[in-house]
């Protein structure tokens, strides 16, 4: 902290001398104001940060303001590459490509995934409102324990009614990044929206509701 000194060599301007007992007194008087300001500060800054970290990391917050974290994943316009799959809740294969169906919600994730528990709810609410859309949540971690058993515990928990399949090798294909990466694609399979992380369910809306056209 910067520090104010006088001059012991002659009065003020104002003409009344300040002496050291004085001058001691009156920083003295000053001190718990000045630890008061700054125990503030670095309890606001703390606030700050966190409230910032959590922001983040839910993926919450308003819509207008969300920017896609789309970085290296398939670009908005291409077409995403064709898969086909077991459904881990049994009814045969699941399979992506041909432009069948209005529009899809491809989501790529991993049973243990805090992020990805956090948006499943969302997941399973957006499937029941949009009668045109197609969901395929798509399990892909080959290095932590998960397996198809784990993607069908997963979907069955979160009340996910869409096919799911277990298939780690479309994470490269699909340029997966992270959990949960989701991407909405068009009729034809062209991508609408992509964002690898939490986003605001508006932000999926806007974008099934542009792939529904």
């Amino acid at each position: 902290m910067a520090r104010n000194t006088l001059s012991n060599k002659g009065p003020k301007k104002s003409g009344r001398k300040i002496g050291d007992k004085e001058l001691k007194s009156a920083s003295g008087s000053n001190r718990p104001l000045i630890l008061a300001l700054g125990g503030f500060t670095v309890v606001a800054i703390a606030v700050i940060s966190v409230l910032a970290l959590t922001s983040a990391g839910s993926g919450g917050g308003d819509a207008e303001n969300f920017t896609a974290n789309d970085q290296g994943l398939i670009p908005t316009g291409e077409t995403v590459p064709e898969f086909s799959g077991e459904n881990v809740n049994g009814g045969g294969n699941v399979s992506l490509g041909g432009g069948e169906g209005d529009a899809t919600m491809l989501v790529f994730f991993a049973s243990w995934c805090p992020h990805c528990q956090n948006e499943a709810p969302v997941i399973s609410e957006l499937e029941s409102e949009y009668e045109g859309l197609d969901v395929v949540m798509a399990g892909i971690d080959g290095q932590q324990g998960d397996d198809a058993e784990a993607v069908r515990q997963f979907v069955e928990t979160y009340d996910i009614e869409s096919p799911a399949i277990y298939q780690p090798e479309l994470g490269g294909e699909y340029n997966v990044p992270g959990y949960p990466t989701v991407y909405v694609l068009n009729g034809e399979d062209e991508v609408v929206g992509a964002h690898s992380g939490e986003a605001p369910r508006a932000v999926f809306e806007g974008w099934i509701e542009e792939a529904l056209g």
